[in-house]
């Protein structure tokens, strides 16, 4: 493509579509555009947006297309992840390679995004290059830096939620910092939040407030380690989702006070869907014969995969008890024993006695497999 003359591609392309256009609501030079994209990186053309329509095709426009094209190509971006930032974006193609592409291209290596990473980031949140590079960018950048003390944090922070670089930090941010700091959340734990859950601190000022508020009723101390996690969790889900949750809790027999019990000791159990709640519960207490109290003590219940770790663990344990391979007690801490330590002194130990036992394990979920909750 790019050994063909923009005045050829042009003339070939209209002449292409002179008869068959007639009868389309879209004027020439739109429809010229999208067939240009199309053979250029193969976007579809069957609904393009209001944008894309908009675009116009002649000579100078085709010149600027091809160079953003071939700039986006020598940064490794295939076919079809240039349609699907064009489909996102497409007054991308408009922009100028030396004064705008480029430089911020190169701010992005710079802080560490390079290669697959690059373009992973640019994907996500294609506005990064529409915002200025000095005005924006580079500030923003310098903000996530300063708050998490490094630029390989400030890194991380981004690529786990790309919109910190484009959002607005200094107004939004900046006032949820100060919302936690005011009420004694230590620095560390504010810095922690951004790099785990970016998105938290995004939340509007007056949603952080009465987060906070919440999280102080619910008799979770701002100084403690909880704090941000629980605010974490409080931020996530409106008040009518939160509501449901308790009530399914409820249902299953416990009372408010032991679910907030649990919600104190790990925040996140309330996180997890209401259907995954009924079905943890149903694998705990009629599975595994668990008591209420034990799966009230232990709130990562809720937070544990039932097909990738529960299910088969306890088809494992529960092999080894009737070979009475080990004593038939509460087994609730052995579903969350670290991965290493289950497999050695579970599966590993006893391969003698029971030579399929490793097949159990890893095949359990497989063989009766439930939809991922």
């Amino acid at each position: 493509m790019s050994k063909i003359s923009s005045k050829f591609l042009l003339y070939f392309i209209q002449n292409r579509f002179v008869n068959t256009v007639s009868g389309s609501t879209l004027p020439l030079a739109s429809v010229s555009t999208i067939e240009f994209l199309k053979n250029s990186c193969g976007l579809a053309t069957d609904s393009p947006s209001s944008a894309l329509r908009k675009l116009q095709f002649d000579e100078k426009s085709a010149k600027k297309y091809e160079a953003v094209l071939g700039f986006l190509k020598s940064y490794g971006f295939e076919n079809s992840q240039i349609a699907k930032l064009i489909a996102k974006r497409p007054s991308i193609l408009q922009s100028r390679v030396s004064s705008n592409l480029k430089p911020k291209f190169e701010f992005l290596e710079e802080i560490g995004f390079v290669g697959p990473l690059l373009r992973k980031v640019i994907l996500s949140n294609p506005a990064i290059l529409r915002r200025g590079l000095d005005s924006h960018l580079k500030p923003s950048f310098c903000f996530i830096k300063e708050m998490l003390e490094s630029d390989e944090q400030a890194n991380f922070a981004i690529r786990r939620f790309s919109w910190l670089l484009t959002s607005n930090l200094k107004g939004v941010t900046q006032s949820n910092v100060n919302v936690l700091l005011g009420e004694g959340v230590p620095s560390r734990n504010i810095s922690k939040l951004i790099r785990l859950q970016p998105r938290t601190i995004l939340q509007k000022v007056d949603r952080m407030v009465c987060a906070v508020k919440k999280v102080k009723e619910l008799g979770i101390e701002p100084h403690t380690r909880m704090f941000v996690h629980a605010i974490r969790v409080v931020v996530s889900i409106s008040d009518t989702t939160w509501k449901k949750k308790i009530n399914v809790l409820k249902s299953l027999g416990w009372s408010e006070k032991e679910i907030l019990t649990a919600f104190k000791k790990d925040p996140y159990c309330l996180a997890c869907s209401e259907e995954k709640m009924r079905a943890v519960a149903d694998f705990c207490l009629n599975t595994a014969k668990l008591d209420p109290e034990t799966v009230i003590s232990y709130p990562k219940f809720f937070m544990s995969g039932l097909d990738k770790r529960l299910r088969p663990r306890f088809k494992v344990l529960e092999v080894l008890m009737v070979k009475k391979l080990i004593k038939n007690r509460k087994i609730a801490w052995l579903l969350f024993l670290g991965e290493r330590n289950f497999v050695n002194n579970y599966v590993l130990k006893h391969l003698d006695e029971v030579p399929d036992l490793m097949d159990i394990y890893r095949g359990y979920a497989a063989a009766e497999s439930r939809p991922v909750l």
